[in-house]
């Protein structure tokens, strides 16, 4: 879960913690900038978040609490729809995400706007991108936080006729394409779409809470596909739990698809600054190791941090790299 989801539900969860018996309505905005340096290769700068979020909460006639929070971004605009029934928070709309991916976030990462879940690509899904318009039930048990949530399901769609191009010999000219097939290997389609697969109803489920001074979260999806790509069960788990000033992290991601990450992290307060350290290591048929080093630095409505990331991978040193990140984050 990214920093500026990370944000929008918290500012969420306020809304619901408060009474429903007056209505309640703000509004508030984070802006999240990047400047990077990726191995000398010259600067390059952009933004992680571009954001304004707007809640709005009240009560109905039967007492049950109701709220709608709207989260614009460069994506899009997000909206949920959330009903406090007393036995727990119904949530509808296209900003629910799945459940693993509300509480997914790793406690071993200490950057300022870039932690999420699973840092190396191809491995970890968490089903969010899947869920599409989800609906999610939300409810505390014991100190716990349970989340269930469903997505939509997705038909699968044959090909359609159109023309192709043959990518070496383009004099050929345009070549057609029944709709009983999709464009082979080696030739661009121009028109018409090809086949696509669909899949079932993405079902998530995840748990936070805390045992013996540790925060320790968990959560599973489902992801059953309606052709021939293996379905999926990606799992995680993470520990999160201070000692003497400092914070240490632990988090396990697998995407039951042969990949796996594990990682460690600790962080602490120096000279005014917050200082982390995490490490990253995923199991994969070309194994991945990443350091990184953090220092944010909080001043009122504006954040500063700087990270060091260096990334191995096994094998050699092809496909190595290291990167410098300024970040700031102005929020209100």
């Amino acid at each position: 879960m990214n920093r500026s989801k990370l944000m929008a539900t918290t500012a969420l969860a306020s809304v619901m913690a408060a009474s429903a018996a007056n209505a309640e309505m703000s509004i508030s905005g984070l802006y999240a900038g990047t400047i990077t340096d990726a191995g000398g290769g010259g600067m390059a700068s952009g933004f992680s978040s571009n954001s304004i979020y707007v809640s709005y909460s009240d009560s109905m006639d039967n007492g049950m609490g109701v709220s709608v929070a709207m989260s614009l971004t460069a994506a899009g605009l997000l909206t949920d729809v959330n009903f406090d029934t007393g036995m727990g928070v119904i949530g509808l709309g296209n900003g629910q995400d799945s459940s693993a991916d509300k509480l997914d976030g790793s406690p071993a990462c200490f950057s300022l706007n870039v932690c999420g879940a699973a840092e190396v690509a191809g491995g970890y899904n968490d089903g969010d991108s899947l869920s599409g318009d989800s609906m999610m039930y939300t409810n505390s048990i014991a100190g716990w936080t349970v989340k269930v949530s469903r997505g939509e399901g997705v038909k699968s769609a044959a090909a359609t006729a159109g023309v192709m191009i043959d990518n070496d010999d383009a004099s050929a000219g345009l070549i057609a394409i029944p709709a009983s097939y999709d464009a082979p290997t080696g030739f661009t389609r121009l028109s018409g779409t090809a086949s696509s697969e669909g899949h079932d109803p993405v079902m998530s489920y995840a748990v936070k809470g805390s045992m013996m001074g540790a925060t320790i979260a968990a959560g599973l999806s489902t992801i059953d596909y309606k052709g021939t790509t293996a379905d999926k069960d990606p799992s995680f788990v993470t520990v999160g739990y201070s000692l003497a000033g400092m914070s240490l992290g632990y988090a396990m991601y697998d995407g039951d698809n042969g990949v796996e990450e594990t990682q460690y992290g600790v962080g602490t307060s120096m000279a005014g600054m917050d200082v982390g350290v995490q490490f990253v290591s995923q199991d994969n048929t070309s194994d991945t190791d990443m350091t990184r080093v953090s220092v944010s630095k909080g001043m009122g409505a504006a954040s500063f941090g700087l990270d060091y990331t260096e990334t191995d991978l096994a094998g050699g040193d092809t496909g190595d790299s290291t990167a410098w990140n300024f970040m700031y984050v102005v929020g209100f």
